[in-house]
């Protein structure tokens, strides 16, 4: 494969050569890419991320082409997330239950239950190196006057298709939060949450990628190593075809057992 940084970027790869379906509307620099045994070229990124409430870490890699972002984990190996950019939806794949979980796009058509007056300070960073002749910068995120998220952002021009690829990511996720928002209890509404996962779910990457960013939940976020001109099989961007689909909209049918426990109750 070339480009690939072997050390940390094929054991990815070994998890997801599985049997998987094609994708459709296939562009033909994608069918002759396709034909070739491999994709079309993109960027490998690797992450080591701190989930809220956690003290232990894991390592995600992620691979951002036009058409596709992909990311696994350490955590489940087996399982992986995959972005289709160009249909909009993104596809969380568990290879446990054998199910994908779809998120489709939707608009942000309502108003934030509660008052949210999101405001940024930023400064030079001294703590990264120069990237491209330039300072990165650390932005910090206050929400209703407290602090809420920071991150280091890189210049603009700095892997531009990976932040763009990212951007897509998070305004799909947050039109999913929109749409379940009217389910949750008006006294465990985060004024933070709602800014940073649905209302403005893109404003720390508006000045370039974050390399590194947290939030005062817990959160973080770090950018440990990417690797450019990168090409991957077909089959690790593509869907196991026997897996059952499912959203929130359309939610798997009750199992037999289920329906035979629920009938003897």
């Amino acid at each position: 494969m070339k480009g690939v940084n072997v050390k940390w970027w094929s054991g990815l790869v070994v998890v997801l050569l599985a049997g998987c379906a094609s994708q459709p509307h296939k562009t033909a620099e994608e069918i002759t890419a396709e034909e070739n045994g491999e994709t079309l070229p993109g960027t490998a990124l690797l992450y080591t991320i701190t989930e809220a409430g956690n003290v232990e870490s894991y390592t995600a890699r992620m691979f951002v082409n036009t058409r596709y972002l992909h990311t696994a984990d350490s955590r489940a190996p087996m399982d992986y997330i995959l972005f289709d950019r160009k249909e909009k939806i993104i596809y969380s794949v568990n290879a446990d239950d054998q199910t994908v979980f779809e998120i489709h796009a939707k608009s942000i058509n309502i108003a934030p239950p509660i008052g949210i007056d999101y405001v940024e300070e930023s400064q030079p960073s001294s703590a990264v190196p120069k990237i491209q002749g330039r300072h990165a910068m650390h932005y910090r995120y206050m929400v209703n006057g407290e602090r809420c998220y920071d991150a280091v952002v890189t210049p603009l021009d700095f892997l531009p298709e990976v932040r763009e690829a990212l951007m897509e990511f998070r305004l799909i996720l947050a039109g999913e939060h929109a749409s379940t928002l009217a389910n949750t209890p008006h006294d465990m509404l985060d004024a933070c949450d709602l800014a940073v996962n649905i209302f403005d779910a893109t404003r720390h990457y508006a000045h370039g990628l974050p390399i590194r960013e947290w939030g005062a939940d817990g959160y973080q976020r770090f950018l440990k190593d990417y690797q450019g001109d990168v090409t991957l099989l077909q089959e690790v961007l593509s869907l196991p075809e026997d897996y059952r689909h499912y959203s929130l909209d359309n939610p798997l049918p009750a199992s037999e057992e289920t329906r035979e426990t629920s009938a003897g109750n």
